[in-house]
């Protein structure tokens, strides 16, 4: 009796490592398939903002860990129209029941940082740099 359940132990012992090398092959699979699904979301997104507004921002889409979406958007807040629709836009591509359920669906927005140019353009307006600036 001793030696089929040191025979089963070592047998379980052999073959350890194949089955953490097939577990370490299906969490990657996992991981890339959740990973592409993020990259259309967020394709489908920006393309549905984009369709909206033009070019005015780049959504973030990623997974949560509790199945749910998370989606960053980056918005000009001092341009609360702009935002509305921006919103309204990604929240469409979403469908009814991830955008309902508790927890499945979150809108993150932040601040939209100003292209360099334009806050250069707006010191010097303004007068508050009090030298020259140049590109060389």
């Amino acid at each position: 009796m001793q030696s089929v359940a040191l025979g089963t132990l070592s047998l379980g012992i052999a073959l350890l490592p194949f089955a953490l090398l097939i577990a370490g092959l299906k969490l990657s699979s996992w991981r890339q398939r959740t990973r592409l699904d993020e990259i259309a979301r967020q394709i489908a997104v920006t393309d549905a903002i984009h369709a909206e507004l033009g070019a005015v921002v780049s959504p973030v889409v990623r997974r949560t860990l509790g199945r749910g979406w998370r989606l960053t958007i980056p918005v000009p807040l001092d341009r609360p129209d702009t935002v509305t629709r921006v919103v309204s836009a990604a929240y469409g591509v979403f469908s009814e029941p991830e955008r309902t359920k508790s927890g499945r669906f979150e809108v993150v927005l932040t601040p939209q940082e100003r292209p360099v140019a334009r806050r250069i353009a707006v010191r010097a307006a303004a007068g508050t740099t009090g030298r020259s600036v140049s590109w060389t």
